[in-house]
This record gives C-alpha cells, sequence and structure tokens, in this order.
C-alpha cells in the first residue's frame, strides 16, 4: 500500500495543508514565515505555495531570468468581481471590466525560499512548491512567447478566469518544464513537487500542427479532443519521470486523472471532489482531499456583511464537520494521505484580509485532521477556540470575529 513521504507525527492523517496564492496579490516573505508559525501552533504540517500563474511568477528562475524580470509584474488588476458590470463570464479581459491602473509584482529569490525551507523545517512544516503547467502559463508567456506558438505576445494576465494560453508539450516545453522543475528540486526538499495540472485549455493544442503532429504521433486522432487530454497524461508522465529521478513524487489537481494518471503520482481532489476522490483511489492513487468546502478564500458562510469574496462559502461549523474520507470506499482509507485548505489570492490583496479569510476556520481544519474522530465536540471547540485565537494574535494575526 502506498504511503505518504511525511514524517509520521501521531495526526490522524499525515498530509495537513494549507496552500497559499502569491500570484495573484503577492505575500511579502515575513508573512508567509508567520504562516509556518501558525500553521505550527495549530498542529498542521504542510505549507503548499503556489508560485505560478497566468497573473504572474513568483519563484526566480536563473536558467529562465525573463520569468523575474518580465513575468513577475502585471500592469493593472482588474476591480472586482467578473460579472458585476452586467456580462457574468466574460473574463479574462471582459471587455466591461474595469482595473486599477497600478502595476502589481513580486517574486521569491533562491536564495530567500532556501532559508524559508530551513526554517519551516525547523517548526515542522513541509513546503511544498507548485509550477503550475501545461496550462496556466499567461505570465511564462508573457516572457519567452516561444513557449507558446506562432511567437505570439501577450502581456502578463491582468484579469482573473482561466486564460486559453498554454505551454507547448514538444521538445521545447517540457525542457523547459524540467529546467524549472530542476531548480525546484535544487531549493526545495519536499518529497512532493506539486505541478498543477488545472485548467488547461485544448483549443491551442488542437489548432497548432506542433500538436496535432504529437497526437498523430502517438496513434491519436488529431481531430478529436480526447486525444489532446491524452497529451497532457504524456506530459504529466513526462514530468512524473523527471520528478522521480530526482527522488520526488508528483503532486497534481485531480484533472492529471483525465486522459489517465502515470504511476506513482499523488492527487489532489478538488473538483467534483467525491468523484475524484473515487475515481484516484480505485485506480490505486494517493489523494489529498482539496474540495470547496475547504476554498477559503470563500466567504465565512452567506455573503452578507462580509467583504467582497468569490461567492458564499463554508462556516467554521461546517468545517469542523468535513469528513476526510467522504467519497472513498472503506478498503482505499488508507490512500487518503489527507486534506488541505486552498486559499486562492483573487480577492485577498493583502495580508490582513488573508488572516481574516483563513482563521478561525483554518484552526477548525487542523483539529479534524489531526485528532480526527478522536476531536471535541464541536461545542467543546467553541468553548476553547477564544483562548487558541489569542496565541495566534500574539503572532500578529487577526482573523475572522468569532461566532
Amino acid at each position: 500500500m502506498t504511503v505518504c513521504l511525511l514524517p509520521p507525527d501521531g495526526g490522524a492523517v499525515p498530509y495537513r495543508g494549507v496552500m497559499m496564492d502569491p500570484c495573484r496579490h503577492f505575500v511579502p516573505l515575513p508573512e508567509v514565515r508567520r504562516m509556518v508559525e501558525a500553521l505550527a501552533l495549530i498542529r498542521m504540517n504542510v505549507l503548499h505555495l503556489h508560485l505560478s500563474d497566468d497573473q504572474g511568477w513568483r519563484f526566480e528562475s536563473l536558467k529562465w531570468p525573463r520569468l523575474t524580470t518580465h513575468a513577475s509584474s502585471r500592469p493593472k488588476t482588474v476591480v472586482g468581481r467578473p460579472g458585476n458590470y452586467g456580462r457574468e463570464g466574460l473574463h479574462p479581459e471582459n471587455y466591461l471590466n474595469k482595473y486599477d491602473g497600478t502595476e502589481h509584482g513580486g517574486f521569491y529569490t533562491q536564495s530567500e525560499l532556501r532559508k524559508l525551507v530551513t526554517f519551516a523545517k525547523s517548526k515542522g512544516i513541509t513546503i511544498v512548491p507548485e509550477i503550475d503547467m501545461p496550462g496556466h502559463m499567461r505570465a511564462a508567456r508573457a516572457a519567452y512567447p516561444e513557449l507558446g506558438f506562432n511567437g505570439s505576445v501577450h502581456e502578463v494576465g491582468c484579469s482573473w478566469g482561466v486564460y486559453s494560453e498554454v505551454l507547448r508539450v514538444d521538445e521545447r516545453g517540457v525542457q523547459f518544464a524540467k529546467d524549472i522543475l530542476g531548480e525546484i528540486c535544487d531549493v526545495f526538499d519536499s518529497p512532493y513537487v506539486h505541478i498543477g495540472g488545472d485548467e488547461c485549455p485544448k483549443e491551442e493544442w488542437s489548432a497548432s500542427p506542433i500538436s496535432r503532429e504529437q497526437v498523430k504521433g502517438m496513434g491519436l486522432n488529431p481531430d478529436h479532443l480526447d486525444s489532446y487530454h491524452r497529451l497532457q497524461a504524456w506530459f504529466t508522465s513526462e514530468m512524473a519521470a523527471f520528478l522521480a529521478s530526482k527522488g520526488r513524487k508528483l503532486l497534481g489537481w485531480d484533472e492529471i486523472l483525465d486522459g489517465g494518471a502515470p504511476e506513482g503520482v499523488v492527487v489532489m481532489a478538488w473538483r467534483d471532489w467525491t468523484h475524484a476522490a473515487e475515481r484516484a483511489t480505485k485506480a490505486g492513487i494517493p489523494i489529498v482531499q482539496a474540495p470547496s468546502l475547504l476554498y477559503f478564500d470563500y466567504a465565512q458562510g452567506p455573503e452578507k456583511d462580509e467583504p467582497l469574496s468569490i461567492g458564499p462559502g463554508a462556516t467554521l461549523e461546517q468545517v469542523y464537520a468535513f469528513d476526510v474520507y467522504k467519497g472513498v470506499p472503506d478498503e482505499h482509507r488508507a490512500l487518503v494521505l489527507g486534506t488541505q485548505a486552498q486559499l486562492w489570492s483573487e480577492y485577498i490583496p493583502n495580508p490582513k484580509h488573508l488572516w481574516y479569510m483563513a482563521f478561525p476556520r483554518l484552526i477548525a481544519l487542523a483539529d479534524v485532521a489531526y485528532y480526527g474522530d478522536k476531536r471535541d465536540s464541536y461545542d467543546e471547540f467553541l468553548q476553547k477556540l477564544p483562548a487558541r485565537v489569542e496565541e495566534l494574535r500574539k503572532l500578529g494575526i487577526d482573523g475572522h470575529p468569532l461566532p
């Protein structure tokens, strides 16, 4: 049976994490360190750093330096939520969007990240890095148009949503991906390296003679969409093999199941997550549960009287009632490595708001993941919560008001 590569520490599940997204809005390094301290305090043990996306590249690459000089900054940022101006869903680059006209950027040097890894390890926290590929490549394509097709030039993404620009996955694109993941492995010592794999539109591939020839070479029909899911699966297998050569396991969002996931990977179930969990575990693939319930960029309950967010989300009580094994057949429960909350930052523009959205829900999830069925009743949890919140305040963290 596949087991988690994180060292056992007595928790109900060995992987207990939260994802931070410094791409949509940059998170200064001292605040990342503050999150590490908070995770250690509440018995979580993984910080997943989402280091690249359409709206900004945050990892210093020495082999591809324009990712730092060009892809780490965007000229403006969309204001409000797409759809507020009369046309729901016409993003990115909705002609009705409004922008702030302010440059936004930032990145972490390799030296800074190495020090962060050492600091986190001293606190019992593993930093899991993510470079999102082959989708979410608008920023990388802005720096290196040759990573796409026909030399088309784009600016770094300024709106939210899913962009159509993807990585070409012929020899040129694969070499880029291996170069970046090689640097990632040099900086981070995590047993897992996340490659994203989510929300990868197939239109560019299906229109490109380069990609069409690739799928023909695989014995597939270039006019069938499924052929391009298989192309992404082939790319994922190449990355998994490369990471395995470095002694690492590939971790990816559950789209890596589409087209067939290679052996030796771990799936982060987020879409129709009970279905994704069932699909993965039936195939013998370990999972980390990351459902929409645990998307803490959503409001803490109904949106009424809450700051602008992506929409209504889970209450504190709903998070505390979360079942880590939901959707997993009993005989496959050992394949559930753990769970993770997400803090996507489209509507989290600064650290103060980050803490507001993360806590106290993150405390509730930490107890679910560490204590499992042995956790306190919800009423007991609420009685002890004020003292725990006060400990976070000593770290400089003020969260959402308690219920």
